[in-house]
């Protein structure tokens, strides 16, 4: 590599944060780096973390159990646990999917600060995926409000037709969702004290793994 090429990507690193630079006008990596490694251990702890409550989760419901992180303007699924009632669905662990008609997605984007949200609205495309997506911005952000207030969200055969959901927000230490865990049963099926009974049971579930995230709401 040339003498110039070499300087252009260590001007770029530098002006990104991942390298500071000596007196001498050396570089040196930088704590940012150290920052992206935390963040990506974090992710992998989470899943161990949250893998027993996820499993209590599924035996009180008998449900899909799904847990699942931000990343970027999308969700990705870290994992799965299929119960005895569990139905046919493309979720698997590694996939990404949207925040915009997922229970889970839902609860992240909900607890997003404000400009996080106008972000997401102003680069996301609301495409219908079901019979009852939400495609309208404001009607989004409307609903986003209410899972604020109550602290879950419903996915009623938004993201996929016969499937409906619950979730909850995750959060860490800093009081900053992170992810979001929900269960997923037959829309069909969805009744009234039963599913108020699984609220509580996600709502639950939530709170226990963000509690041993070090968070204190």
């Amino acid at each position: 590599m040339s003498i110039s090429n070499a300087y252009k990507y260590l001007d770029d690193l530098y002006k990104g944060g991942l390298l500071s630079k000596n007196s001498d006008k050396s570089y040196f990596p930088s704590f940012k780096l150290v920052e992206y490694g935390s963040i990506i251990l974090k992710k992998i702890n989470l899943r161990e973390i949250a893998h027993p409550h996820l499993v209590n989760l599924m035996v009180k419901t008998g449900q899909t159990v799904h847990l699942a992180i931000k990343e970027g303007y999308e969700g990705i699924y870290i994992e799965k646990i299929e119960g005895p009632n569990s139905l046919p669905m493309m979720s698997r662990i590694g996939m990404k999917i949207n925040l915009y008609a997922t229970a889970f997605g839902k609860a992240i984007l909900a607890h997003l600060p404000e400009e996080e949200i106008e972000e997401y609205l102003e680069s996301v495309e609301l495409k219908k995926r079901g019979k009852n997506t939400i495609t309208d911005p404001n009607k989004l952000k409307n609903e986003l409000k209410k899972i604020r207030e109550r602290g879950y969200s419903i996915d009623n055969e938004e993201n996929e037709i016969g499937i409906f959901c619950i979730g909850a927000p995750i959060f860490n230490y800093d009081k900053k969702v992170i992810g979001g865990v929900s269960i997923s049963m037959s829309a069909a099926r969805a009744e009234g004290e039963k599913v108020d009974e699984y609220i509580r049971y996600v709502m639950e579930c939530a709170k226990n793994i963000s509690k041993l995230l070090g968070y204190k709401g």
